[in-house]
């Protein structure tokens, strides 16, 4: 799949967007919840990356943890992500412990802010709007909402799918919150930044 560039962005908002990396409540709609939004005339594929987009996000804004994943939250992603990705998941993490070992522990995260969504606070709720399918790959725009303590914001992400082992699941985060710069900005090109950076 070829990665385009984006085109300039308008002006920041009051509220942080995602955070490049640093080196040295859950409020679902019963149609989020189903994670099937906008795919109600979808097939049985498209039916099924959603499905594996909304149990991502549910676990995801349940556990509302900044950063890298924990040990925990690492494992109930596993069937929900390529073995690609995974492996990507634990090398940033294995780093990020290697990094303090030696920085201490008083130093910030190799990844600051939500990891998954272009929102530096993250998502509140999302919802599914379609999924598009070419032979083995997917992608999923979703809209999310962040709502907290008087802020609001909502943007759209795209959740990019492999087919692997006759399962959907999440290879690539492509991240187009409305203020996000004109440069690519991929999940794995964050999570490799971030190993390179710790190192």
């Amino acid at each position: 799949m070829t990665r385009q560039p984006r085109p300039p962005a308008p002006a920041p908002h009051t509220i942080r967007r995602r955070s490049r990396i640093v080196a040295g409540a859950c409020s679902l709609t019963a149609a989020a919840a189903l994670a099937l939004a906008g795919c109600g005339n979808a097939g049985s594929d498209e039916e099924r990356q959603a499905e594996v987009v909304g149990a991502f996000y549910r676990i995801h804004i349940k556990n509302n943890a900044p950063g890298l994943p924990s040990a925990e939250e690492l494992r109930q992603f596993q069937p929900l992500v390529s073995r690609a990705l995974y492996q990507l998941l634990t090398q940033a993490e294995a780093a990020d412990v290697r990094y303090h070992a030696v920085a201490g522990t008083q130093a910030p995260p190799i990844v600051e802010g939500d990891l998954f969504t272009s929102l530096y606070e993250g998502a509140t709720s999302f919802s599914v709007v379609s999924c598009d399918t070419e032979d083995l790959r997917s992608s999923c725009q979703v809209a999310f909402k962040y709502g907290r303590d008087g802020a609001s914001e909502a943007w759209n992400d795209k959740i990019l799918l492999v087919l692997e082992d006759k399962q959907w699941r999440i290879d690539d985060i492509e991240f187009i919150g409305s203020d996000q710069s004109s440069q690519r900005e991929y999940l794995t090109d964050t999570l490799a930044d971030a190993i390179q950076g710790a190192e």
